[in-house]
């Protein structure tokens, strides 16, 4: 590890956003509504039923699409179980040939209005959580495994988050329960709290390591061996760190942040154990002991909303910010439209590719060989990179 990081550190680079990259031609694209019968991902978010859809590479051949919906038809009475049982909610999830968009799976789930999530493990195997279930499938669509996510029932708030880290080798399992807030701070902080983190083998769903923390995690993120979080204080501080398996955090800061600063940042957890953080003007990607490998400068009127990395590339969403007075009350709101994806490669001086978007509420992944897949309203689109 050692040695990859020196010699990816020697090819560190340091570049402007202004050097994009042309606006990029997709490989091939599908209507997601007239293929699948899904809604477009810039639906109106009524309900949070309707915040849960995404796309993925679970492997570099093959791209999951998902969306939750309700039932076509009227769902039969019937018991409720830990994924929603009623049958009033679907999961429905499609598999793709990366090479040329052909269909390869169609698998559909009961859920519930609360909690829908897949996310890819490694070769080829991907979780799916429904209502208060996890699933494991095979790169075969087989069941593999299951795991419940019990509820205490003691307190209002209450719930449980699910992460994969960058290898695919750890899933982590966050139980959160709210004892109490205040609620005469301007953010309703959070005075008491407790965190039961499960940390488990990818492969089975058994349990490796567990340990509870008497605060809240307000963010975080699976890491290789670590969560990426905020600090687990009430209220937290803004600034992140990784929290090891023992229930230790410490701070992990970007070379260009200074608490002197009135802008805050946002971080993730990348492959060969980096990290990416951007904001202030600043997005970087830099080892634990602080080696650099990319760093850029967005432009005074754009500013990166997300990144996302697989094996040696990243990709990076920009974003433009406004104040929109479109409510009932007239009151000022801040927005965010989304301007395009950048992809990265970690040894490269410039974006390998760049893809304008068009709507609000865009999801996008990155496969480890460097293609990019986006799903802009109704299409889905696929991109390779040129090298």
């Amino acid at each position: 590890m050692r040695m990859w990081l020196k010699a990816l550190a020697l090819l560190c680079l340091c570049c402007s956003v202004r050097g994009m990259a042309e606006s990029a031609d997709p490989t091939w694209k599908v209507d997601i509504r007239e293929r699948f019968e899904f809604q477009a991902f810039d639906r109106t978010i009524n309900f949070r039923w309707t915040l849960h859809q995404g796309v993925l590479f679970i492997s570099p051949e093959r791209i999951l699409v998902y969306q939750v919906n309700r039932s076509r038809g009227a769902a039969k009475l019937s018991a409720r179980d830990a994924s929603g049982g009623g049958g009033n909610f679907i999961l429905d999830m499609r598999v793709l040939n990366a090479r040329d968009g052909s269909d390869i799976k169609s698998i559909q789930l009961p859920t519930n209005a609360d909690f829908s999530k897949v996310i890819a493990t490694h070769g080829g195997k991907f979780i799916v959580r429904t209502g208060d279930i996890l699933y494991l499938y095979s790169a075969n669509f087989e069941r593999l495994a299951s795991r419940a996510l019990p509820l205490k029932r003691q307190v209002s708030e209450e719930g449980w988050q699910i992460g994969v880290s960058p290898s695919g080798g750890e899933v982590v399992l966050v139980h959160q329960q709210i004892f109490k807030r205040n609620a005469m701070s301007p953010a309703s902080n959070v005075e008491s709290a407790e965190a039961d983190i499960e940390v488990l083998n990818a492969e089975t769903l058994q349990l490796v390591k567990s340990f509870t923390l008497p605060s809240f995690l307000a963010t975080w993120f699976a890491a290789d061996h670590f969560l990426l979080s905020s600090s687990p204080t009430s209220p937290p501080e803004d600034t992140f760190g990784l929290l090891d398996f023992d229930g230790a955090w410490s701070p992990l800061l970007p070379e260009w942040y200074s608490g002197k600063q009135l802008c805050g940042y946002q971080a993730a957890a990348l492959e060969h154990q980096l990290f990416a953080a951007f904001g202030c003007g600043n997005l970087s990607v830099f080892s634990r002991n602080g080696v650099k490998f990319l760093s850029l400068k967005t432009g005074s009127k754009e500013f990166v909303g997300s990144v996302m990395g697989s094996g040696d590339y990243l990709a990076v969403q920009f974003e433009r910010h406004f104040v929109s007075r479109e409510t009932s009350a007239n009151i000022p709101v801040a927005m965010a439209q989304p301007l395009r994806i950048d992809l990265y490669e970690l040894k490269g001086s410039k974006p390998l590719l760049s893809v304008g978007l068009h709507s609000s509420n865009v999801h996008y992944a990155v496969s480890s060989r460097g293609a990019l897949t986006v799903v802009d309203g109704t299409s889905l689109e696929f991109f390779a990179a040129r090298r």
